[in-house]
């Protein structure tokens, strides 16, 4: 199979718009029909059935009746991926139709929203084509690669008016609102530093992120120009293409996939937005392979706005290792009269001593009812109908993504990072 003829971008926005002033002159709304009702069923296109796609997808099947949904299409521009995700479609759709480039799926008029799981770098364009589109979107974590890329998709969907949902999903997950509660409320006290990390461990042969190179796959069957997008035109790599996470031209590694999950959480907690400043370090210490770029062990310093419940503002410190998992994942948040250590399985409030503290707070324990990928994945679909703000629109997404991405600069950059508020950039 040769390689694909791309779409051009003139040519969809200029077919999407007809469309659209079409259905304004017959003085009808182009929102999908699905989300005209709650009863009627929602027609869902996949771009990106790899590796996560396909599990999510195996997670939209499974809620599949509870959520009244079913997958429709499937693009990618690995043909493996694609004959795969329609296999897995197939195990609740009857009809399923494949797409060899995201932009023809977006022309389909029985698809009514996206979910798309695809390399970092090229998040912003499979945001911006679906919203042009009218559609609605489930978009992975992190939202963009880069800062500016999270203002163009605030502005894009200024006009648009869709629910965009990202895919960090303790914003799901019941026990992140208790503990939204217990630090907003002053329970704990003042709370002045949050620690999140996220440490994991493989054998030396099994490096993170160089995931299994599918049999058959080659130049052949991956549109190789695609996948490159913005990023610098390098000859073709399959293990540039499947391993992305690991060089920095397609994704902002531990800090794009692991970090902005933490981020996330601890604003979800603290009602944060976008940091002050941003400090990243890191290094290549143990995983030296195939011209690795991104680092196998990483840090970050960020400072944030006071908020009420610390009122002269608080630090994050984040590490991810590749090489020792005895600490896991989660956050602490450290507070004047007790402490917050949680991820989303457990909450635990660890009151301070008598002798210490200001007041008393209640020791307690609280484990998740909920499972974030399925309920993350629920409230898009419920937004798609009821057209309420999703649990993790495009705004919280930019300041988790944002924030990431100012620590990266950080790092590479050799400085510290800081956000100008009032002209909305780093600085």
């Amino acid at each position: 199979m040769g390689k694909k003829d791309s779409i051009s971008r003139r040519e969809f926005l200029g077919r999407a718009a007809k469309v659209a002033a079409a259905a304004g002159a017959a003085g009808y709304s182009i929102a999908p029909a699905s989300a005209q009702g709650a009863n009627d069923r929602l027609n869902i296109g996949v771009i990106g059935p790899g590796g996560r796609g396909y599990h999510m997808m195996g997670v939209i099947n499974g809620i599949a009746e509870r959520c009244n949904v079913r997958i429709v299409a499937v693009a990618d521009i690995y043909e493996g991926w694609r004959d795969r995700g329609v296999a897995r479609a197939k195990e609740k759709s009857t009809r399923v139709k494949a797409y060899d480039h995201h932009l023809r799926m977006l022309e389909d008029k029985n698809v009514d929203a996206v979910f798309a799981a695809t390399p970092e770098h090229s998040h912003v364009k499979h945001i911006v084509d679906a919203l042009e589109a009218g559609k609605d979107i489930y978009i992975e974590k992190p939202m963009i690669h880069r800062w500016r890329e999270g203002l163009q998709v605030i502005e894009v969907n200024k006009r648009a008016g869709k629910i965009i949902q990202v895919g960090t999903q303790r914003r799901s997950v019941d026990i992140y609102e208790q503990a939204r509660q217990i630090v907003q409320s002053g329970a704990i006290g003042q709370v002045t530093a949050v620690r999140s990390r996220w440490h994991r461990n493989s054998k030396a042969n099994d490096p993170q992120w160089r995931y299994v190179i599918p049999e058959g796959a080659s130049e052949q069957n991956i549109n190789w120009p695609e996948f490159l997008y913005n990023a610098p035109k390098v000859p073709f790599d399959l293990h540039r293409y499947f391993q992305w996470r690991c060089y920095w031209d397609y994704s902002n590694g531990p800090a794009g996939d692991l970090m902005v999950h933490q981020l996330d959480a601890v604003n979800i907690v603290m009602g944060g937005e976008m940091p002050k400043s941003a400090v990243g370090f890191g290094n290549i210490y143990r995983f030296h392979e195939l011209e690795r770029s991104t680092p196998d062990t990483w840090g970050a310093v960020l400072e944030y706005p006071g908020r009420e419940w610390a009122p002269d503002g608080y630090m994050v410190t984040y590490t991810c290792v590749f090489s020792n998992e005895q600490d896991q994942y989660g956050e602490i948040f450290y507070g004047t009269d007790g402490t917050i250590d949680m991820n989303d399985q457990v909450l635990r409030v660890i009151p301070e001593r008598a002798e210490v503290a200001d007041k008393l707070c209640e020791a307690k324990e609280v484990k998740s009812q909920t499972w974030g990928d399925q309920e993350h994945l629920a409230n898009f679909f419920d937004c798609c109908r009821s057209r309420k703000e999703a649990n993790c629109d495009e705004y919280h997404g930019h300041y988790a993504a944002a924030a990431a991405d100012m620590a990266v600069l950080s790092h590479l950059e050799g400085r510290r990072t800081e956000w100008d508020e009032k002209h909305q950039k780093v600085v």
